[in-house]
């Protein structure tokens, strides 16, 4: 079960859907091809499967459950676990990871928000290859309850989810040429009725011509867009198509940089409280850098302009879109053998249309983590983060501390 992001970033990524799945499958595809996509050595054994089983425990506290200004609550949050992952490489480019988590969030002060979760890890990416081509089928599944790395949402305790995302690439590299399409389907689904009005379908597909000056090294065109069908009668579907240069450079053996944008448009038809057709043509860009300064120092920089499905309802309205403005930086240091720890500092800038009228908000916060390998099947973790939300709306704001210590056993 995803919980908040404590040493990690917060930012949303679920926007502009058909592209940010086309960038999250190339990372995977590096790790992959250069060998970083393997499964675990330790673990039980049979065959070539790989089975991890885990038992863990974490302690959460949170100063604000509910996300709001006024009236802050705090609490402490036990939350026991177990989890099972199967991993089988089946080559080297080929990953079958299938895993199932449970567990119980027991909050001590709030006992109305006491929940038994039940929460699918499965990833599956198996490659074909074939003379210039190499053709990945993909399938990945995940349930969060998640609130922090939702900026649009205030006064919330939980965002309680299921997503899923199914389809293929195929990649063509004929000497110095890049070539690829491919297609998803991807499903949300609310665990409740809150956020029922959320649950939806979409189709993606993408597809991208480009010229490499070396191997890991290449700029080019992308267009991407997704069809997207609400369950609900009350929301409208949408459109979306963006299209624009990327360039994903190598610039030294320790350093590589991603940089993408261009123009998107989306088309939103009418829904039960708005009649009229909508739309909104806008632009995109996002920046990526990672740098290995030391072999135990690593460090990234990612800013993003993005357009991202709306979150918000209320009395008469459905929020259509987000438009988010981010920057992140993440330092990780491993000072130890058996230790590590990181850094990360984000700032967010965004604005959600709200019946007729934008909220506009900043987020502002900062996370810190530690990791601790006590043995070869012992190891605990520690986060703190800081968030800030300061909307144009004051009924929005809010101010989060969160700490939370695990502990696990892998078997």
């Amino acid at each position: 079960m995803a919980t908040a992001a404590l040493g990690g970033g917060v930012l949303t990524t679920s926007a502009q859907d058909a592209l940010q799945t086309a960038i999250q499958l190339d990372r995977t595809y590096e790790q992959r091809s250069t060998g970083r996509f393997l499964p675990p050595e330790e673990g039980l054994r049979t065959g070539p499967v790989t089975y991890a089983i885990a038992l863990g425990y974490g302690l959460e506290w949170n100063d604000n459950i509910f996300y709001r200004k006024r009236d802050r609550e705090a609490d402490w949050i036990h939350s026991p676990q177990v989890s099972v992952r199967a991993t089988w490489q089946a080559t080297r480019d080929s990953v079958l990871s299938v895993g199932l988590g449970a567990g119980y969030r027991k909050y001590m002060d709030h006992s109305e928000l006491d929940r038994f979760y039940v929460s699918p890890d499965t990833a599956l990416f198996y490659d074909v290859p074939v003379r210039d081509w190499v053709i990945t089928l993909y399938e990945q599944a995940s349930y969060s309850t998640d609130v922090l790395s939702q900026g649009a949402l205030s006064g919330y305790a939980e965002f309680p989810r299921f997503e899923n995302t199914v389809g293929f690439r195929a990649l063509w590299m004929p000497e110095r040429y890049v070539i690829g399409f491919g297609y998803a389907h991807y499903n949300f689904v609310s665990d409740g009725d809150r956020f029922s009005y959320l649950d939806r379908a979409s189709e993606q597909a993408f597809v991208r011509l480009g010229y490499r000056w070396a191997e890991i090294s290449q700029a080019g065109v992308e267009v991407s867009g997704a069809l997207t069908q609400f369950s609900s009668n009350l929301r409208g579907d949408n459109r979306n198509l963006s299209v624009g240069p990327y360039v994903t450079w190598q610039i030294t053996e320790a350093t590589d940089l991603s940089l993408r944008g261009g123009y998107t448009f989306y088309e939103f038809d009418a829904d039960a409280f708005n009649p009229r057709d909508r739309d909104l043509s806008s632009w995109y860009l996002s920046l990526d850098a990672r740098n290995r300064l030391t072999d135990y120092v690593t460090q990234s920089l990612s800013l993003a302009r993005l357009i991202q499905q709306g979150v918000n309802r209320g009395p008469g309205y459905f929020s259509d879109y987000i438009e988010v403005l981010s920057a992140q930086y993440r330092l990780q240091w491993a000072f130890h053998e058996q230790g590590s720890t990181g850094l990360d500092l984000f700032y967010e800038h965004s604005s959600e249309p709200r019946g007729g009228v934008d909220e506009v908000y900043d987020r502002y916060g900062f996370g810190l983590s530690l990791r601790w390998q006590f043995t070869r099947h012992l190891f605990a973790t520690a986060g703190y983060r800081f968030t800030w939300k300061d909307s144009d709306n004051d009924l929005y704001d809010y101010r989060l501390n969160l700490a939370r210590v695990e502990v696990h056993y892998r078997f």
